[in-house]
């Protein structure tokens, strides 16, 4: 098991913050982009537990993406710094790839 130690993991920069608060900011109930942004900083630092999987890319980005298979959060980090994204999967592209597991694979498993 890994421990992350993170203080903030911000978006990249304000435009990012932004586009991804317009797009998925309303699926957390989100008020505002800020709130979006704490929100995604609380997920993928938080510890790890039993209905939630992780893994890493590799294929050179440094990216580690995270779902939680109770509430199909998902996002994904690059170099433990900056978040990329942050949204809820839907139920039917749990089940295409079968489970939370395999769909954070699947991901996992892009290379961009």
């Amino acid at each position: 098991m890994m421990l992350y130690i993170v203080g903030t993991v911000p978006f990249l920069n304000a435009w990012q913050r932004s586009l991804h608060f317009a797009k998925h900011g309303h699926e957390f109930g989100a008020t505002n982009e800020f709130d979006y942004e704490a929100m995604a900083e609380k997920f993928m630092g938080a510890i790890m537990h039993p209905s939630m999987h992780e893994c890493f890319r590799t294929t050179g980005t440094r990216d580690r993406c995270r779902i939680d298979g109770t509430t199909r959060h998902f996002g994904i980090v690059f170099n433990e710094l900056t978040v990329r994204t942050y949204y809820i999967v839907t139920a039917a592209k749990i089940t295409r790839y079968r489970s939370a597991a395999g769909y954070v694979q699947a991901q996992c498993a892009r290379t961009g």
